[in-house]
């Protein structure tokens, strides 16, 4: 496997970045670049300066998807290097800390699939996302099924899936798989904008949140509701929670 760098890493503060760097190739996620990017993800959780991770690419696309050199040469993989494409889902569901995709370019294929199991995503209001899968005789991926259906409604998902056909980054964030969109030279500042602001706040209180968000797609009212309490009553007279009510007071008392 090559040691080629296919992702950059870069600290700003308490925000990493992760930079896809394969622009030759439209960001297509080989083997190697699908092990770097889940090795810098569990990185990123594992180091506790780290509260929000930002991933973004390079040139103009954010991917265009699985390496088509793959599919070709199937055989000469081994399995464990497969699955690192075929699941990097994984890493980004198991973070704690919030993820921001930050969408600079093109999304085609898992680059698509691949944004609902991030906490949010920004992208460039010229950029474009398409899912040709039954174009090339195959289907969804990376759990769509379940994450588009939720996310952005079950027609919709069908649109996008069965069409097959470039979605611009207006109707993304109308649909909800883009949470904002901004212009492209303002994409960057916007985005590590909001992702320092949400670092600012308590870790344990923004990752607890998280938490108990992403339960909530999969529970009841009454479940989702028992859980919120729960964690509620556990964090009232935390150290975080007694830190922050003690630093807003003193920010009230100043003149």
């Amino acid at each position: 496997m090559t040691t080629e760098a296919r992702v950059r890493v870069r600290d700003e503060g308490a925000i990493r970045i992760l930079t896809w760097s394969r622009p030759e190739k439209k960001n297509a996620f080989d083997v190697a670049m699908a092990a770097q990017l889940w090795s810098a993800l569990q990185e990123a959780e594992a180091e506790t300066s780290v509260r929000v991770i930002v991933v973004t690419a390079e040139g103009d696309y954010w991917s265009g998807g699985a390496d088509v050199n793959i599919f070709l040469n199937m055989g000469s993989y081994a399995p464990a290097d497969l699955a690192k494409v075929a699941r990097l889902y994984e890493p980004l569901r198991a973070c704690t800390k919030t993820t921001i995709a930050m969408v600079q370019g093109h999304a085609v294929g898992m680059g698509v699939t691949m944004l609902p199991h991030f906490d949010l995503v920004y992208a460039s209001d010229h950029v474009t996302f398409t899912t040709p899968f039954v174009k090339l005789g195959l289907v969804l991926e990376y759990g769509s099924a379940y994450t588009l259906s939720r996310l952005i409604g079950i027609q919709r998902a069908k649109e996008l899936i069965l069409r097959a056909a470039p979605l611009d980054a207006r109707i993304a964030c109308e649909w909800g798989l883009v949470t904002r969109i901004f212009p492209a030279e303002k994409l960057r500042d916007e985005t590590l904008a909001i992702a320092r602001e949400i670092a600012a706040n308590p870790p344990g209180a923004v990752a607890e949140a998280k938490r108990l968000l992403d339960r909530g797609m999969e529970l009841g009212f009454a479940e989702a509701t028992a859980a919120e309490d729960a964690a509620l009553a556990a964090r009232y007279g935390s150290k975080e929670n007694v830190e922050a009510v003690m630093a807003l007071m003193e920010r009230k008392r100043r003149p």
